[in-house]
This record gives C-alpha cells, sequence and structure tokens, in this order.
C-alpha cells in the first residue's frame, strides 16, 4: 500500500511544483524550541508534508529533497549523542523510494544555497536559504486540497489508531466503573494503548460529572468520587500510527438506568445516522445542520426545550447545547488542514454565520476521512447567556437543572467518505 501511496504522493507534489513554477521541493521535518529561561525543549511534532512522504515521526532536523523523476533524498539525522538514542537508518518497502544520507550535525546539511526554482517547506524560523521559496502559498493550497483525498495507506494507517485508542477507551472505562479518577483513567488509557503523552495526537479529554461540559477539558482531577456522587464520564482520546491520528469520544453514564443514560443512547444513535450521510457529494455544512435538527429532537423529546427542531435552529437555540461543528478532516493532523478550502487555488468557503467554529465547509468526497461528534452539552456560560435573551423562553429549566451535574454528552466515530455508503473505522 505504501508505495502506491507514494505514487499518488508524487503526483499531487509534481502537479503543485508545476503550478507553482518550481523545479523542487526541500521539506523539512521540523525542529523543537525550548522553554523560556531553560535548556528543556517542547515536544516535537513532525511537520505534516513531511510525514505524508515518509513515515518518520519522531526524529527532527531531517530533510527531504524531492525533484520530479529523481529519487528523492532523504537526509536522516542521526547525530553522535551520547545524550539520547539516535534514530535508526530504515529500511523495508518505503525506504526503497529514498536514498538516505545520514548527517550527524549542522555542519553534514548540504548548501542548498546554489539550489534554483526551489521552494523550503517548514516552519517559520526552520529556512536559512534566501534563495528558496519559503511555503510558497501557491503550492500549499495545492497540496492542502489534494491531502484531503486519503489513500488505501493512510487510510489502514487511521483504521489502525482506532483499533488501538479502543483498546485505550475501554481500558479507562473499566476503571471509571470502578470508582478509579480522571487521573486514573488517563493512566489506564495509556498503559493500554502504550503511548507516551508526546505520542498522543491530541491532550486526552478525560472528564468525569459537570467537567464533562468543557470541551477541552485537561486538569484531569486526581481524587476519587464517592461513589452516591459519581454521575458521568466523558472521554475524547485518540492514538497516532506512522504518523496518522484518530480521534474518539464516548459518553457513559454511571447508572445505566438514568434519564442521562438514554439520552446518551439517543445521541448514540442520532451519531450513527447522520454518519451514514457522509457520502460523496454531500455538503458537510448541510450534514452540519441536519445534525443541529436531530438533536433539537433529542432535546425536544427529553423536555429540555419546548419548541419544535426548526424553531430551536433557526433562533440559534441549538447552539446553546452544540457549540462546535459536527467534525473536521482527520489524517497526519487532528484537525488536517484545507477543510475551509472551496478549490485548488486556495479560496476560502466560510462557515454560516449561525455556525461559525465549524471546521469543515467542503462538499465531502470519496475518501475523505473525518470526524462525526455531535454532542449535547450543559454549559453554565451559555446558558445563562440564552436565560437572558429572547431564546430563553424556548427552554426548561426545571429539566437543565436535572441534566446540568451530568455535563454533556459527546460521541464521535472516524469516518470514511464512500460513493454511496459511508465506511465507520471506529465501529467496523
Amino acid at each position: 500500500m505504501y508505495n502506491n501511496h507514494y505514487k499518488y504522493v508524487s503526483e499531487i507534489i509534481n502537479q503543485g511544483l508545476e503550478k507553482a513554477n518550481l523545479d523542487g521541493v526541500l521539506i523539512y521535518s521540523g525542529h523543537v524550541n525550548n522553554y523560556f529561561l531553560d535548556d528543556m525543549p517542547y515536544a516535537f511534532a513532525c511537520n505534516p508534508h513531511f510525514k505524508w512522504m515518509a513515515p518518520i515521526t519522531e526524529t527532527p532536523h531531517c530533510i527531504i529533497h524531492y525533484k520530479p523523476n529523481e529519487k528523492a533524498k532523504l537526509y536522516l539525522y542521526q547525530p553522535k549523542d551520547y545524550w539520547h538514542s539516535l534514530a535508526k537508518t530504515p529500511e523495508g518497502e518505503w525506504a526503497e523510494n529514498f536514498e538516505i544520507i545520514s548527517i550527524t550535525c549542522k555542519e553534514d546539511v548540504p548548501d542548498f544555497s546554489g539550489l534554483q526554482n526551489h521552494a523550503w517547506i517548514g516552519q517559520i524560523d526552520s529556512c536559512e536559504f534566501d534563495n528558496l521559496k519559503h511555503n510558497p502559498r501557491t503550492y500549499m493550497d495545492y497540496v492542502h486540497w489534494h491531502r484531503a483525498i486519503k489513500t488505501d495507506y493512510e487510510i489502514e494507517n487511521i483504521r489502525q489508531a482506532n483499533v488501538l485508542a479502543l483498546k485505550g477507551h475501554n481500558a479507562a472505562y473499566q476503571c471509571f466503573k470502578k470508582g478509579y479518577s480522571e487521573f486514573e483513567c488517563h493512566m489506564a488509557y495509556m498503559l493500554a494503548t502504550k503511548h507516551n503523552e508526546y505520542q498522543l495526537p491530541y491532550g486526552n479529554i478525560v472528564a468525569q460529572n459537570e467537567n464533562g461540559a468543557v470541551l477541552h477539558y485537561q486538569h484531569m482531577q486526581r481524587f476519587r468520587q464517592k461513589p452516591e456522587n459519581i454521575k458521568s464520564f466523558l472521554i475524547d482520546a485518540g492514538c497516532q500510527v506512522n504518523g496518522y491520528a484518530s480521534d474518539i469520544t464516548r459518553t457513559h453514564a454511571y447508572d445505566e438506568n438514568s434519564e442521562f443514560a438514554k439520552m446518551i443512547n439517543a445521541v448514540d444513535s442520532m451519531q450513527i445516522a447522520i454518519g451514514k450521510k457522509a457520502v460523496a457529494g454531500t455538503s458537510y455544512i448541510d450534514l452540519h445542520t441536519q445534525a443541529h435538527l436531530m438533536l433539537s429532537e433529542i432535546l425536544s423529546d427529553f423536555d429540555v426545550i419546548n419548541c419544535d427542531a426548526p424553531t430551536a435552529h433557526d433562533t440559534g437555540l441549538s447552539n446553546v447545547f452544540l457549540p462546535h461543528g459536527l467534525g473536521h478532516y482527520l489524517g497526519l493532523q487532528v484537525h488536517d488542514i484545507g477543510g475551509h478550502q472551496s478549490d485548488e487555488e486556495g479560496n476560502i468557503l466560510s462557515p454560516p454565520e449561525l455556525h461559525p467554529f465549524l471546521r469543515l465547509t467542503r462538499t465531502l468526497e470519496e475518501n475523505n476521512v473525518l470526524t462525526i461528534e455531535p454532542g449535547i452539552y450543559f454549559i453554565d456560560m451559555l446558558l445563562e447567556k440564552a436565560k437572558a435573551s429572547d431564546i430563553g423562553q424556548y427552554i426548561n429549566w426545571s429539566r437543565v437543572a436535572d441534566f446540568k451535574p451530568y455535563g454533556g454528552i459527546r460521541i464521535e466515530d472516524n469516518i470514511v467518505v464512500k460513493k454511496t455508503k459511508s465506511v465507520n473505522l471506529t465501529r467496523g
């Protein structure tokens, strides 16, 4: 699968170079910067353009020199350093596509100042050669547009990242049912997935009770709740395989017979249904709107609101309970780039005014990979604002009070778009 992937990537890069009138490109894996007044660095995050070509995800200071119709040169950083372990020289199928050259220090990097008509792709402070065009927009927009179509190799890596993450989700859930703390549930996830913190595609969100209403909750309480105080558990956590991410969320009720558990089941069924609609030719904006209408029906069924679904959507009432977008592209980045592009020239299709936080506005194409993550939340700030406005009349505040201690619900799967039937990588 990798050789077919490399062939596809090469075709896209060749077309991007032609469109930008370039003869070649230098792609930098990236480097780390130190904390302020310290000699300790931030965690390394590999340039997605680099790991799109080569599955080297944890080694900084590497460079790929790519020119059409020539074997790509991979300058692999292998410093003579007794402080850290060295990057191993890669072997196998993918490595055969590169001429691999070891570099041990900055002085080993070739002098690229004589290259004509080349671009450098990497961090703003990473290019020392004035002759290189740094992240030229024409090239970048073209590549970002086409990166949204995933190869079989990419989809398989995301699928494997789902399999691994689900092991962690199950381990964390078992801890929750035993009454363990948020932090203990997180550590169970890490152990089950065999990931270090820096290997996670994003910081795990592990929330109990009202903390589930914080969309990007990160604190992870160390204390255990008393059994009679445990109500809910929301975990948003993924893994990485060869640089490709999974992004999965599940919500659980401690009392499986509670009203909140029934609401979770309703959102889960709705999430599956909206995921099946993610087929080629569908506008993601329309899909997002349908999700709001379906969630408004659930809110009405549970007597949280007292108006019909179209009124809830059109007045902005549904945004009180679902303030984020339905989902986003997924791949080499958790929020894969290009979601607002309307074409390969880089023109932008902005989110609708009613839903400004939607990260994906494109019409879906076959082999897009994206998340479907509807939710219902009881967020104090949004509820207080609604109570002071006209839409407050449509909210049954006693029911809100019933559900607020549970925080919120989010269900998230990773979906591959196909022509007539989507593929769910998370439930498959």
